[in-house]
């Protein structure tokens, strides 16, 4: 019996991570997408955060704690997933969360990383 992902928050994260690791192998699907934080594209924006999942770039942190301020669920639930990889943390973030809880727990991470607290 498939467990519904929301079920189990606890292993959210590491679910749609795991599930985003195996997508891309699939291959055949259309055109290939370029890895990029920058992209207008949600799509290159998530392959970016994966990317850096797969290759525990921490150099990645600060561009992985500006997507979870995206509008894109998948995008936020990918991005904190990935920092929990690297960190071991989540400072309270959840990618359902309403805007002002989100808010709230991208201040405390970049509080930690020395940012400007309004910088995005």
């Amino acid at each position: 019996m498939a467990i519904p992902l929301h079920s189990h928050p606890s292993h959210t994260h590491a679910t749609v991570l795991a599930a985003c690791l195996v997508v891309p192998l699939l291959g055949g699907c259309g055109s290939t997408i370029r890895a990029d934080f920058e992209s207008a594209e949600p799509a290159a924006r998530n392959a970016a955060i994966v990317d850096a999942a797969a290759r525990n770039d921490r150099a990645a942190i600060p561009n992985l704690v500006r997507m979870l301020e995206s509008d894109d669920p998948a995008t936020r639930s990918l991005a904190i997933s990935a920092l929990e990889r690297l960190t071991g943390r989540t400072h309270g973030y959840e990618a359902w969360e309403t805007p002002q809880r989100r808010d709230e727990a991208v201040t405390r991470w970049r509080q930690e990383l020395g940012q400007d607290a309004g910088a995005r």
